[in-house]
């Protein structure tokens, strides 16, 4: 658990930003979707401290302190903030993952909601990258956990694995290991926890009996075990029993009937008539889902990868009719699911992340409830990390990570895309220009970016970052730099800058605030009194960048 520590205390650094301290902020009045119990829970409120959640209760039960800035969220909707169980995000660091479209794939998620991933394999040098920018907030990006590939020798002559592993040898790096009998597993997982991985992801072509060797080093290790549900040559009952935590791939349970699966599945040949109506009887899979169910093992559906490729090929739509068919039995039979995804949200033309799409097919094809769909995607996502006790779910001491709602999702799951606010590290998320307002934040012109004039209020609200000048400022300079970073900039390539202050004499603490976001030369200045700023706020500030 050594990487969930890390990025826990590294997102409590945040709070001591540019002399930032801890603040208190209070979401007011709001219902909260208990993500354990399934149950709505009327007018509420929540605590914030730094990264973390101080307090929750019911609105006239909690005392609040005199300092602590309250956000009014009557009539929202608050649930945790959405964990995709299965994306790829450095697969082709060079073509489909390039920095420029991972990036914004990565913004596009945490502003839609989702607060981690979890992510199925690729190049740990990229991966690594993304993840330390993402726990510092360096950039817009969900909490990012990642594995190491553990496959035969003979599958790792993949062109993906190829891709991940440019410039080393597939099966021969630390991050995508080829294993046999002679494998020393303890060594393995010893380098596997040197890569900041938190799990293997057993790929393809591994026997049975090396899972189970695999299961228990890593175990001892702290080292989560993820697997596809069939990897060959053994059946998905035979991956189940070694000890695997998680499965990925509803459809490929179907091995269990379906012989020389790799066949159907994987090179499109057919099969007998009597064998696809066995593979597509109910009862064929009763024992199967029964010990799935009683291991304990979480089921990583991921139905929308093989909705979304049902045309692909002629055994495609025959696969995902037994994607919708066997996610359906599995929650049936009291199997936990989680909610991955396993595709990209530009690659299938969404305006809103895949997971939401993921959610509605677990309500459409697997029967479950909206809440019971949301619990895939947010308390049973954190069990498939092992970091149930601080994500996942809503409670006091627990990661502030949080999606806030304008409709009941309880009601309608496609309330799930109706955002207000998305929290995450206890800061709410700059989603982009506020439709309700006059004005866009900036606009480029003649090799300079203009910036409209900005105030300390939380974005996406209308309130305050508290009543002094110390905590308006910081937001104010918080809210600046999250408009940059929309266009590739930072502080240094401001090059002028004017402070309109409700009170001429907070000039001092203001400019000492505003001098900690620049780490080279000061922008030029200019500062003036100015009464009647938006929102009574005491401060806004006007920029100017330079475009690189």
């Amino acid at each position: 658990m050594k990487t969930c520590t890390s990025l826990l205390f590294a997102a409590g650094l945040l709070l001591s930003a540019h002399g930032a301290e801890a603040q208190k902020i209070a979401l007011v009045g709001f219902n909260l979707l208990d993500m354990e119990n399934l149950e709505v829970v009327r007018d509420q409120t929540l605590v914030i401290e730094g990264s973390k959640i101080l307090a929750l209760g019911a609105r006239q039960s909690l005392k609040l302190d005199s300092d602590t800035t309250r956000v009014d969220l009557s009539g929202k909707y608050i649930l945790p903030g959405l964990i995709d169980a299965h994306t790829h995000h450095g697969t082709e660091p060079e073509r489909g993952d390039n920095p420029q479209l991972t990036k914004s794939r990565l913004q596009a998620l945490l502003r839609g909601g989702v607060t981690t991933v979890r992510d199925m394999g690729g190049d740990i040098r990229v991966l690594r990258h993304w993840q330390r920018l993402a726990q510092l907030d360096e950039i817009q990006s969900p909490d990012i956990y990642y594995s190491v590939i553990i496959g035969g020798a003979s599958f790792f002559s993949d062109p993906r694995t190829q891709a991940s592993a440019k410039g080393a040898i597939p099966g021969q790096v630390d991050w995508m290991r080829a294993v046999d009998d002679n494998t020393d597993f303890d060594a393995l997982m010893q380098r596997t926890l040197g890569t900041g991985a938190t799990g293997i992801k057993i790929y393809a072509q591994v026997p049975a009996h090396l899972i189970r060797k695999l299961s228990d080093a890593a175990k001892r290790h702290g080292v989560k075990v993820w697997s596809h549900a069939y990897i060959g040559p053994d059946k998905p009952s035979d991956v189940i029993e070694a000890g695997v935590e998680t499965i990925s791939h509803t459809p490929d349970l179907s091995a269990q009937i379906i012989p020389h699966y790799e066949n159907w599945r994987r090179k499109d040949l057919p099969v007998d008539n009597n064998t696809l109506a066995a593979s597509l009887a109910s009862a064929s899979y009763t024992d199967l889902l029964n010990t799935l169910r009683d291991k304990g093992t979480i089921l990583d559906a991921t139905i929308s990868v093989f909705e979304q490729l049902k045309d692909r090929n002629n055994n495609s739509a025959s696969v995902y009719q037994h994607t919708a068919m066997l996610t359906r039995l599995a929650h049936q039979a009291g199997v936990t699911i989680a909610a991955g995804t396993d595709f990209q949200a530009d690659k299938a033309g969404l305006p809103y992340p895949m997971l939401h799409h993921e959610l509605q097919l677990l309500v459409d094809d697997a029967g479950m409830t909206p809440l019971q769909a949301l619990q895939a995607a947010t308390l049973n996502g954190a069990k498939v990390l092992g970091m149930q006790d601080s994500i996942g779910s809503i409670g006091k001491g627990k990661m502030a990570n949080l999606l806030v709602l304008n409709q009941d999702p309880s009601q309608n799951i496609q309330h799930s895309r109706d955002i207000y606010a998305v929290i995450k590290h206890g800061h709410f998320v700059y989603r982009g220009d506020d439709a309700r307002l006059p004005f866009v934040s900036a606009r480029q012109a003649a090799g300079m970016l203009y910036m409209s004039g900005q105030i300390g209020n939380f974005p996406g609200t209308l309130t305050l970052a508290g009543e002094g000048i110390d905590m308006q400022m910081h937001q104010t300079m918080q809210n600046i730099g999250a408009v940059l970073k929309e266009h590739n900039l930072g502080f240094n390539d401001v090059v002028k800058c004017t402070l309109m202050l409700a009170d001429i004499g907070d000039w001092a603490k203001a400019s000492e605030v505003y001098k900690s976001y620049f780490q080279s030369a000061l922008p030029a200045r200019s500062a003036f009194a100015a009464a009647g700023l938006a929102l009574d706020a005491k401060v806004e500030v006007e920029c100017l960048a330079a475009l690189r």
